[in-house]
């Protein structure tokens, strides 16, 4: 495959080589591009599959340069205002390459979709049909220089004051609230407004951005273990000494994970603990911890970022991540910690005045 951005042609071509691996012994694909429709209108490309048994499902594709929340809404709609006229087809959306927010968002909508690094979906329901495949995670072929990613800690804080503080809200006005460049948080906005995470009008105010969304996104490329430096240890009296030595401590730390969890939207007993520090060996004397490769209930983090220390909630005595940066962590944390995220993300919907400015 070429390391070129793909051009319509080729993104078809990729898109056919792939659904006919997918396709189960026996069923068939047959591929007819720019066919005349109604009206005289001229559909990118028409598929239609029958499988062994002759049930036969078409498909009209509109294909795009990318997946953007713009290319799909407008694809979508031309899509439908021709295809309310005809019977039996189903709308399908194609692209050189959909990030995870783009297939979701079709799998939402009901929409089929396929790029050309093999992500997937085709779905009907009379005849009964579906078809999926994984591509690519990432784009293999980025055609500008627009961000990509969340990585790099002018990202992330970007992206944390972006969810923290409410729109409406200007690219200066957020660059005063943290200490990511504007150049950095245009860039962020972009992204975020390009997946339709966020929306920008015409004078460059963000207006609305999806928080909920936004984390998700920054958990693509953020891991709590891996992003932040961490050391293990045992709390040899359990987690109730740890907790009492927190409320005591004049160090700085935030305490985050399962633990932080239990005082906003608590799913069982916590088992560990995870607490951003300044440093271990300090740290680790303070709260009396024993290093451990095994059977550890304590976690120290030294953070990607001071951000981390930044809008704590106190609960208990005890300092805590504020929730956006708990949702994240929790998230891409060990054992339960994904499921406790997701707890949390409904906790903050309902509780948008407690986290957010």
């Amino acid at each position: 495959m070429t390391t070129n951005a793909l051009t319509q042609t080729q993104t078809l071509a990729e898109v056919e080589s792939v659904l006919r691996g997918l396709l189960p012994p026996g069923w068939t694909l047959a591929v007819e591009r720019r066919p005349v429709g109604q009206c005289g209108w001229r559909p990118d490309v028409m598929l239609s599959i029958a499988s062994s048994a002759g049930e036969r499902v078409v498909f009209v594709g509109e294909a795009k340069p990318n997946g953007d929340a713009r290319q799909i809404s407008d694809a979508l709609d031309h899509l439908r205002s021709h295809l309310d006229a005809v019977s039996d087809t189903r709308p399908m959306f194609i692209a050189p390459w959909l990030s995870a927010r783009a297939r979701q968002a079709l799998a939402d909508k009901g929409v089929s979709y396929a790029d050309a690094t093999g992500n997937v979906q085709l779905l009907a329901e009379r005849p009964g049909m579906f078809v999926a495949g994984a591509g690519a995670h990432r784009n293999p072929w980025p055609t500008d220089k627009s961000l990509q990613s969340l990585r790099g800690k002018g990202a992330m804080r970007a992206l944390r004051v972006l969810v923290d503080f409410a729109p409406p809200s200007r690219v200066r006005e957020l660059a005063g609230r943290t200490n990511a460049s504007a150049a950095t948080l245009s860039r962020v906005i972009d992204l975020l407004v390009r997946e339709g995470l966020a929306v920008r009008d015409d004078k460059g105010v963000v207006t609305d951005v999806d928080w909920a969304g936004a984390i998700r996104r920054w958990t693509q490329d953020y891991d709590v273990l891996r992003t932040n430096d961490g050391e293990s240890f045992i709390q040899p009296r359990g987690l109730a000494a740890l907790t009492d030595a927190l409320r005591t401590t004049k160090l700085r730390y935030a305490l985050t994970g399962s633990l932080a969890a239990q005082a906003f939207a608590p799913v069982a007993p916590a088992k560990l603990a995870m607490v951003y520090v300044d440093d271990f060996s300090n740290s680790a004397d303070e709260f009396d911890l024993r290093p451990t490769d095994a059977g550890a209930n304590v976690i120290l983090l030294q953070p990607y970022d001071d951000i981390v220390f930044e809008r704590l909630l106190v609960r208990n005595g005890l300092k805590l991540v504020n929730p956006s940066q708990l949702a994240a962590d929790l998230l891409t944390g060990p054992g339960r910690s994904p499921s406790e995220g997701q707890e949390l993300l409904a906790w903050m919907r309902e509780h948008t005045d407690v986290w957010r400015a």
